[in-house]
């Protein structure tokens, strides 16, 4: 019996791959022995590339609407050389500290599919399927939570009710539901827990990577010490690479710090800081973003017939706030991904309005590892709701010192633009506190003497220090 050691671009492990039917024609078929789905040899190597899936695997995809544009089985590439992964071997690696997650992404083989040869063949395998990028039509991620919520999209494909799931998994299935691939409804549920860190959680985060070329965690401080800090922006400018702000006011507060910065869907954020730059007060900026609001969404869900929301969904996934939001979900994950391979540290995590919600997406991901990574958690003007009880209690699992919501009822374009973007289904916890039931680790700021505009934020950093550790 001639069986093949090899990796197999189903499962991603390498494994035994049985021969199950021999080509004088064509090449041979094998049987993965871990995964069980069909396996060929790679024209180009000696990995194994996708056949046919089993039929448990197949019937799972049928129902999601996949595999019914396939144009064959038996795929040509194996994943290295059809651009789904960098490297087969570093899917697993850990990394000495953040900065360094780069190392994964790191090309062994030359991405075939760039160049043209043998595009189209096949469809995405497990973990493809649950690692593609959230792009395309699903950027109105809140409002399909909160159709969900509401108990209009019926059950996932497991039969589970939308309506009584919550956070994350609320959002991805609620997205699945309402017309998003099978990628959207088990993207970040398939990130958390023993994923992150390892070959899954590596497959996810080449995909993330492909999807945004922006996304990178620099090392902007380096000190002898085990205090570590990440810092998250928001509305970024397009050359901001140094956190400059960020960096000055925490080194007047305190010096003691390695300090890391996450870049993040820049394209987007641009589009968005343009329109804040000048702050809401003027009228001007205001029509600005009205009309980046441009699903106006100021009916009460109550009232919106169900055909009426799927225009007001389908509008929203144009709309570069919503782009921003989802964004957000999918960079949490990969900074999950990041900090979950790294080996004896923590980290202390601050963020700045959208950076607050790849923070919140950080935190679930990482509250299903037993292992707690997170020291303090510092929110500034969060533009992430408030409401989901069961969301931020499993968040706050992952945090083993003090979460810290720093608000202003000031910062209008939360209070006005974050609820006019949400349909008034979400309350941003930038203008008031955040009260989770069951924990005491949540601490929340008052920044109404200090912050008046939703730009000001970071211009007060130093001062909201003080009035956090005194």
């Amino acid at each position: 019996m001639s069986i093949k050691n090899s990796y197999c671009s189903w499962c991603f492990e390498k494994s035994h791959h049985t021969l199950k039917e021999a080509s004088r024609l064509s090449r041979n078929l094998y049987v993965c022995s871990k995964c069980e789905n069909h396996t060929l040899e790679c024209r180009y190597c000696k990995n194994m590339t996708k056949g046919r899936p089993k039929d448990e695997v197949l019937e799972q995809m049928e129902i999601w609407g996949q595999g019914k544009f396939t144009q064959t089985w038996n795929n040509e590439l194996c994943a290295e050389h059809d651009g789904t992964i960098a490297s087969f071997e570093r899917l697993k690696m850990k990394i000495g500290e953040v900065s360094d997650y780069d190392d994964i992404f790191k090309r062994d083989v030359k991405n075939l599919s760039r160049y043209g040869k043998y595009a189209g063949f096949g469809v995405a395998g497990v973990a493809g399927v649950a690692g593609v990028a959230l792009s395309g039509g699903t950027g109105a991620a809140p409002i399909a939570a909160s159709l969900g919520k509401m108990g209009l999209l019926g059950a996932t494909a497991k039969g589970t009710a939308i309506s009584g799931l919550y956070g994350a998994s609320l959002t991805s299935a609620s997205l699945a539901a309402i017309g998003g691939s099978v990628a959207a409804g088990t993207t970040i549920i398939s990130a958390s827990g023993l994923a992150l860190g390892g070959v899954m959680g590596g497959v996810l985060a080449n995909q993330y990577y492909a999807d945004d070329k922006s996304f990178k965690i620099r090392k902007l401080l380096d000190n002898e010490t085990d205090n570590r800090t990440i810092f998250i922006n928001g509305f970024t400018q397009e050359n901001e690479l140094n956190f400059h702000d960020w960096i000055i006011r925490q080194l007047n507060y305190d010096s003691n710090h390695k300090i890391y910065g996450v870049n993040w869907a820049s394209k987007t954020n641009i589009k968005l800081g343009k329109a804040f730059a000048y702050g809401v007060g003027k009228r001007s900026a205001r029509e600005m973003l009205i009309r980046i609001a441009s699903s106006g969404g100021k009916a009460s869900a109550s009232k919106l017939s169900p055909m009426a929301w799927m225009l007001m969904i389908r509008d929203l996934a144009a709309n570069p706030w919503h782009s921003a939001m989802m964004r957000a979900a999918q960079t949490g994950v990969q900074v999950a991904e990041a900090i979950s391979r790294t080996e004896g540290q923590k980290y202390n995590l601050v963020g700045h309005s959208l950076g607050c919600r790849v923070i919140y997406y950080t935190l679930e991901a990482l509250s299903t590892k037993k292992k707690k990574y997170i020291n303090d958690v510092i929110l500034l003007g969060g533009a992430v709701g408030k409401n989901d009880q069961k969301g931020w209690w499993e968040a706050l699992q992952a945090v083993d010192g003090d979460l810290y919501n720093c608000y202003s009822s000031e910062d209008s374009v939360l209070a006005y633009l974050y609820r006019t973007t949400n349909a008034g289904l979400s309350n941003p916890i930038g203008i008031s506190p955040l009260v989770v039931k069951n924990v005491d680790n949540v601490h929340n700021v008052n920044c109404n003497n200090l912050v008046y505009s939703h730009m000001k934020w970071k211009e007060h950093y130093g001062e909201i220090l003080k009035k956090i550790y005194g």
